[in-house]
């Protein structure tokens, strides 16, 4: 793949110096020390709700009025994300279906630095979960463009696949993953709850028939930017797990699920266990997912088979993004064991 003629006014500040940090040094340190010599700069270091358990140092660089966002490796799991981001936006900019929205998608500057730090260009906004959790105004109100956004870029860039024809790429590779990343559930009882998973989405996904096209994989309030007057989507970032041959459904019921996970306090893993349990998407569910186009009854003859894969993807982008994640107690117990707890007890109750 071609990196984009454009380049940002930025890029002169590339190449970067990436020196192994010493464990233990301040984030801002470290962005500091990446980027010495590169002149007056000033840096902002992203921080995330899992910045523990992640393998990246993620950091805003400005200088004048340009800006980049550089996402640097702490490890190999981090190195990886970034190298396989870098290839989806160089997929998502040489693919001309999405040239209307070309605007919201953040670009590659540069070539690749060493140990795979990514520079692409910042995005214009606010964090769509800012809005989620200001105290005044609906927070569905506030999503309403995201959701709107998926509808039309699923239009360009879908078409209608049997879900059983795809489910090497869109299930196996996922719990393959997600096996090798829990090394808690090789064997015994935790193996027996992996297969029950396995069995729960083949049930779930026979007969559905979901649209194949550009999916993001990790579409949630925090990685769509919005702007205001009028309320519009202006950038959606981290595309690490996107894929232009993906379920395009996941990537609204995803949203939804943290949506209703941040308004709520709800861990994830309980709202889909839920779901898994009652067998019916909430209500509330399906009047955000109306602004997508998408109602989770339509191509499905189980009504949980969009919230189970949409659950899956997400699992498996953590462990993807650091094994950290495999080894937690606390991400395990609420994110994991009640979704193979209900595939279990559905396992238990088959004829």
């Amino acid at each position: 793949m071609k990196t984009p003629a454009k380049m940002s006014s930025l890029s002169g500040l590339l190449p970067l110096y990436f020196p192994r940090a010493l464990a233990g040094l301040d984030d801002r340190l470290r962005a500091h020390w990446l980027v010495r010599g590169a002149g007056p700069r000033d840096i902002t270091v992203v921080r995330r709700p899992s910045l523990p358990k992640a393998g990246l140092l993620v950091f805003e660089l400005r200088h004048g009025a340009g800006s980049l966002v550089i996402k640097h490796p702490r490890d190999e799991a981090g190195a990886a994300v970034t190298a396989r981001e870098r290839d989806v936006l160089l997929e998502l900019a040489e693919d001309t279906r999405l040239d209307p929205w070309r605007a919201l998608l953040p670009r590659v500057v540069g070539s690749p630095g060493p140990e795979g730090t990514l520079a692409q260009t910042a995005l214009p906004g606010v964090a769509a979960e800012r809005l989620v959790m200001a105290p005044s105004g609906d927070p569905h109100t506030a999503m309403a463009p995201a959701m709107r956004l998926l509808a039309d870029l699923r239009a360009a860039t879908g078409r209608p696949r049997k879900a059983a024809d795809r489910a090497p790429a869109w299930c196996e590779e996922q719990l393959t993953v997600l096996f090798a990343g829990m090394p808690g559930y090789r064997s015994g009882r935790r193996a027996a709850e992996c297969e029950a998973l396995r069995q729960r989405l083949e049930a779930a996904l026979t007969g559905a028939v979901l649209t194949e096209g550009w999916t993001h994989g990790d579409y949630h309030p925090g990685n769509v930017l919005l702007g205001r007057d009028p309320l519009r989507v202006t950038g959606v970032f981290d595309w690490s797990s996107g894929r232009a041959d993906g379920p395009c459904e996941i990537d609204a019921y995803s949203f939804v699920l943290a949506l209703r996970s941040t308004v709520t306090g709800r861990p994830l893993g309980g709202l889909v266990a839920e779901t898994l349990r009652t067998g019916r998407v909430p209500d509330a569910d399906r009047t955000l997912l109306a602004l997508a186009g998408l109602d989770p009854y339509d191509g499905v003859v189980d009504p949980v088979a969009i919230p189970l894969l949409s659950w899956l993807w997400h699992v498996v982008n953590n462990v993807r993004k650091s094994p950290r994640f495999g080894h937690s107690y606390g991400w395990l117990t609420h994110t994991v064991a009640p979704v193979l707890g209900e595939c279990v007890r559905w396992a238990g109750a088959r004829p």
